[in-house]
């Protein structure tokens, strides 16, 4: 099984030891891991913007860097969607036909990699998850993207990827899960949202502060850097006490 490792440009620029962790932490886990030196943006934002072109000039880099892997594992679940979603637009019924589909179908977030492929949390695993002790109280925040559009083929009917951060999390030994109120709305960084509306971004970063601390969580843990950075950034001017990891980085705790 040779891994693709997907970082995305949040965490190429301003988390890269993010991705180190996630490389160290699947390498330990016995996988052959591959990290493109050529990796740029998957063309997310391009594509939002409508420059369509540059979104598939990007779309084609990528797909074809990860030609040969087994799977590609990507350390934002909004990139996945983004594929996902739109991937089919930029490709369908070019000479890429069936090299997107078959990229699109190799591609998934980080937790839906461990917990539905490797099955790392269970007992018996070919590819065991090293012992994790993290002795704090965490609520997991849920990208709007990847919990309402995220297609899982673990659970192809039901939309959205929920419980698989979770499973993790609980198997990581002293942590407490603390759930926070309004899962389900957004925290306010939304892509070029947070600039374009940032009142608006402030008082959605504001309320999930708020509810963090209402759980009692000492930190917020994501499988997305932009809604972590988001919020960091908020916190940080408003002297909140709050600590923020990616999930990747919270396995490797004890590494």
């Amino acid at each position: 099984m040779k891994v693709g490792i997907f970082v995305p440009c949040c965490i190429d620029q301003f988390s890269p030891q993010t991705a180190h962790n996630a490389l160290h932490l699947l390498e330990r886990m016995g996988l052959q891991c591959f990290y493109p030196a050529e990796l740029t943006c998957c063309g997310m934002d391009l594509f939002h913007m409508g420059d369509r072109d540059g979104a598939k000039a990007l779309g084609e880099r990528l797909i074809n860097l990860y030609d040969d892997c087994t799977y590609i594992v990507s350390l934002s679940g909004a990139c996945v969607v983004y594929m996902q979603k739109h991937f089919s637009q930029l490709f369908h019924n070019t000479t890429l036909h069936n090299s997107y589909r078959q990229f699109v179908e190799r591609c998934m977030d980080f937790s839906d990699f461990m917990v539905n492929v490797l099955r790392c949390h269970e007992r018996g695993s070919e590819h065991p998850m090293p012992e994790v002790v993290f002795e704090h109280k965490v609520t997991f925040l849920d990208p709007c993207t990847t919990l309402r559009d995220y297609h899982c083929l673990a659970h192809p009917d039901q939309a959205g990827l929920r419980g698989e951060p979770r499973q993790l999390l609980h198997a990581v030994k002293g942590l407490q899960l603390c759930e926070m109120q309004q899962q389900d709305v957004c925290c306010g960084s939304g892509g070029m949202f947070a600039s374009q509306f940032t009142p608006i971004s402030d008082s959605l970063a504001a309320r999930k502060l708020d509810n963090a601390i209402a759980a009692g969580a000492e930190y917020i843990v994501s499988s997305e850097p932009r809604c972590l950075l988001h919020l960091k950034s908020y916190a940080d001017k408003h002297n909140s006490q709050l600590k923020f990891m990616h999930i990747a980085d919270l396995l490797c705790a004890s590494l």
